[in-house]
């Protein structure tokens, strides 16, 4: 291990978090000279510290305790790269091995500031509660501007790029469509363009002219920190003219929204020492990014599959779908926004977005507000679109460059071992939220839970769209195929309170503004020390993002199961218990705590259902004579639900599921309630689950091949 090149390679990669390096021409940095995020001073410098540190990844010499918690973040990351790189650590050699001083200097600072990700809680700090605002440069910004020559816009098409809190910034221009386009123009500051494998710079006020000439055909703009605005013209054989576009940075075009997204919470901390084991899990700070503690209000229960559906419509339209609507299965059918709220910003955030009935009538609502000027931020998983399903958002983001989106794609670290490469092909996106920002608050909503943008959420068998080519025609499949189709029986969870959507929402842009090369998202909150009192609010929204924080949403889960005295009740089809959770089960029970669990055993028809329902069968096989384990019965409705409650107080919404895949590998969200009169609200809800299941019989068979798969970890740790 004295190879100098990987040693170099990892060194050099630390800036790369913030965009100023990488393989050539890949980032501002590389292709325009002079940008202040740019230089900043090694992490192998001689006289570490924090204040070296905080300058390398933000850009500024500060240390508050709030950077403090992020760069521990951001080491603890780093330093798992370095690992991977050179095979050091848990990969198997001595990091002393590697005789190089600047590795080895680095390496220590990095451990110095990564300590703290080692504890489980963080200790609180000093200063007041309340709202903080962070604006250190750290990440790299890459954004997708979609072009379609054949989109007809009503009014001048104007996308705006965020340079918020970036070392870097990308816009990607991507051929949404089949006709070739020519892009020219001007910007108020230096630009660089990257086409076709080279690369050259714009001065500022100088004419560019770029093409566009075949479908997914890309080209690259890095904007220089002092470009603010470029005005151009999109031309094509349809458009000789051309169409206005105007490409602004949003920083500076809308400074009230930088502020909203750079929002952060400093929440009041509770002594522990004073709250019984479930108190203290709930209001106890931890590196899993969460919220301070909101008032939980009355949010209204989302158990029916058309409740669901038409609280996201009536969100965006002002009222519900008929049944009679709904039962026609147009999804061209005439919408009336004569109710419709008028929206400042909507964020969409799913594992997939379909192009099927539910996902036209979204994208005709959204369609709508985007007409109107409202910013659209969107968020699926890449891997689980299909061609139709691109087409529909990209055709949208195309001829309304206000809605933005982003598909999310997981990659591996240089040098990662065979399970995180190939992880690279199911990690996902696994937030689920709707927040709609009013001009009216009183008219905003959010919604959470366990629903996608997908026809299984709402209809029992598929619906005949064959007259529709550009949408799906679902089969009923059972295996791999990304065109599987279920009957999802779930649940979502509805706010109206204005100042809880508004949280909601900024929680959100901490993923819609992380790192693009990475995934990494920066914190929403930092503890501090309370005035003795227990914070009114008894609500606690959180974002997992396990790669980053170190699987702290497993030790979150972990504590609750442990803090249980009497009773857990849950509601979960997957039941794949990691190693720590399943180690927290037993201990539960060997105390004599109630768990039962309302699942889905038999996942035929989900995507790998027969791998799934074998993992669900062992863990039968191993707690079924300890736990009351129940069998949602409808036989062609597969449960889809996460819902979990503790000891009668504690309630959990949330997109995870019991399995390794959301403790590992997928981001995740979800409220945490602690409230005995939520509890009672939700305890019906619970009863009719249980009304609709069936006891479990013990003496299950699993086919000795999965057997034998499952015993190897990488392969469980997968699903």
């Amino acid at each position: 291990m004295k190879g100098r090149a990987s040693v170099a390679l990892v060194l050099f990669g630390l800036a790369a978090l913030g965009g100023c390096a990488g393989g050539a021409g890949r980032s501002a940095c590389d292709l325009l000279q002079g940008q202040t995020a740019c230089a900043r001073p090694s992490l192998s410098a001689r006289t570490p510290g924090p204040q070296i540190a905080a300058a390398q990844f933000f850009g500024d010499a500060s240390t508050s305790d709030y950077e403090k918690r992020f760069l521990a973040l951001l080491a603890h990351h780093q330093l798992g790269a370095m690992d991977r790189a050179n095979g050091t650590g848990p990969f198997g050699h001595d990091r002393y091995e590697i005789r190089n001083g600047d590795f080895q200097a680095t390496y220590r600072t990095l451990q110095q500031l990564a300590g703290p990700v080692a504890e489980t809680h963080l200790p609180p700090a000093s200063g007041s509660s309340g709202d903080g605002h962070f604006d250190g440069r750290w990440r790299v910004s890459r954004q997708t501007l979609y072009i379609d020559a054949a989109a007809q816009p009503s009014t001048p098409r104007i996308f705006d790029f965020s340079g918020l809190q970036a070392r870097s910034v990308e816009i990607v221009l991507r051929q949404a469509g089949k006709q070739p386009a020519d892009i020219e123009g001007t910007c108020d500051g230096s630009l660089a363009i990257r086409a076709g494998g080279g690369s050259r710079t714009i001065a500022t006020g100088t004419a560019f002219r770029f093409r566009l000439s075949g479908e997914d055909d890309t080209v690259s703009l890095f904007p220089s920190d002092g470009l603010n605005r470029c005005t151009a013209r999109i031309r094509s054989s349809l458009a000789p003219a051309g169409a206005p576009l105007t490409i602004q940075r949003e920083e500076t075009a809308d400074p009230a929204l930088a502020a909203f997204d750079s929002r952060y919470e400093r929440c009041p901390t509770p002594d522990p020492t004073g709250l019984d084991p479930l108190s203290r899990a709930f209001y106890a700070s931890r590196w899993l990014s969460q919220t301070c503690a909101l008032p939980i209000g009355k949010p209204r229960l989302l158990r029916k599959s058309r409740d669901g559906f038409n609280a996201k419509v009536e969100a965006l339209m002002g009222a519900p779908l008929s049944d009679s609507a709904i039962d026609k299965g147009d999804p061209e059918l005439p919408l009336d926004f004569s109710r419709a709220p008028r929206l400042k910003l909507i964020y969409l955030s799913s594992l997939e977005f379909k192009a099927d009935f539910s996902g036209r009538i979204i994208e005709r609502l959204i369609r709508h507000h985007a007409a109107l000027g409202t910013k659209v931020r969107i968020i699926v998983t890449d891997v689980l679109e299909r061609d139709k399903d691109d087409a529909l958002l990209h055709r949208l983001a195309a001829e309304f460059p206000n809605v933005e989106l982003q598909e999310y794609r997981w990659r591996a670290d240089h040098g990662a071992p065979i399970d995180e490469q190939t992880s690279q092909l199911h990690k996902v996106h696994h937030v689920k939220m709707l927040a709609t920002l009013a001009d009216d608050p009183g008219r905003s909503r959010a919604i959470i839970g366990g629903r996608n943008i997908h026809d299984g959420f709402l209809f029992h068998q598929p619906i005949d769209l064959s007259r529709y080519p550009d949408l799906e025609q679902y089969d009923k499949t059972d295996g791999f195929s990304l065109n599987y189709y279920s009957n999802w029986s779930d649940f979502d969870i509805e706010f109206a309170d204005p100042a809880t959507i508004e949280t909601l929402a900024a929680h959100l842009s901490t993923m819609w503004l992380r790192d693009a090369d990475t995934n990494l998202a920066r914190p929403f909150s930092i503890p501090v020390r309370s005035d003795g009192a227990r914070p009114s609010g008894t609500a606690r929204h959180f974002i997992s993002v396990p790669y980053e924080d170190g699987h702290a949403l497993e030790d979150y889960f972990v504590e609750l199961v442990d803090a249980a005295r009497h009773h857990i009740q849950i509601v979960n089809p997957y039941l794949n218990l990691t190693p720590k959770l399943a180690q927290a089960v037993d201990r539960a029970l060997a105390r004599g705590v109630r768990i039962d669990i309302v699942g889905r055993i038999d996942l035929k028809g989900d995507i790998g259902g027969k791998f799934l329902t074998a993992l669900n069968k062992l863990f039968v096989e191993k707690y079924g004579d300890r736990i009351n384990i129940r069998e949602f019965k409808s036989p062609d409705v597969v449960l889809h639900s996460k819902i979990m409650m503790i000891d009668e107080r504690l309630v959990a919404i949330s997109s995870v599921n019991l399995n390794n895949r959301s403790f590992f590998h997928d981001s995740e969200n979800g409220m945490m309630v602690l409230d005995p009169a939520f509890y009672t609200r939700m305890k019906p809800i619970y009863d009719d689950y249980v009304a609709h299941s069936n006891p479990v019989a013990t003496n299950v068979t699993i086919p000795w091949a999965y057997r034998l798969l499952f015993d190897e970890d990488w392969v469980r740790q997968a699903f």
